[in-house]
């Protein structure tokens, strides 16, 4: 008779067990699935690139040309960052949150970034940010901040191309 019971208190020990434990994968599951499905976009998302300018040192006043950079489709499956034709595609630039126009990936066979020209009207920080117009949406460029100089006393001369790039 005490075998018996004691079988089933050890029974009852394990039933009690196995209980806790599928509550905590329970638990688990509840608590990652949300996880899961909000990251899943975020992995299969594309990564396009990154704003560019081959000036450095802009100043008030002066022109520049703002660039796409090398565009290109960064997936779960794909971790070199191969470059894509994206032709055609537009890319919407931005100074501080201010639209500062529109340009389109090249049609030429070599591809090519799209370009607009930027003349900033304020000395200080500039935030300049991009976005590719796809077939899903915008895609976001990754930023560029640059330290833009006050305008100088020689006028337009002061805007001479530096030999430096």
């Amino acid at each position: 008779m005490f075998e018996a019971d004691e079988q089933e208190a050890q029974m009852s020990a394990r039933i009690r067990v196995d209980r806790r434990i599928g509550w905590g994968i329970r638990v688990l599951v509840a608590v990652s699935a949300p996880v899961l499905l909000f990251a899943a976009p975020a992995a299969a998302e594309t990564t396009m690139g990154h704003v560019a300018m081959k000036q450095s040192n802009p100043q008030v006043g002066c022109a520049y040309e703002v660039n796409s950079g090398d565009l290109y489709r960064l997936s779960a499956g794909d971790l070199t960052g191969d470059s894509y034709a994206a032709s055609g595609l537009a890319v919407t630039f931005f100074d501080n949150g201010a639209t500062i126009g529109t340009g389109q990936v090249s049609d030429s066979p070599t591809g090519g970034p799209a370009k607009v020209s930027w003349t900033p009207k304020t000395a200080g920080q500039h935030l300049l940010t991009a976005t590719v117009e796809t077939g899903v949406g915008p895609i976001p460029l990754e930023s560029l901040t640059v330290q833009v100089r006050a305008a100088t006393s020689t006028g337009s001369f002061g805007c001479a191309p530096s030999i430096f790039g």
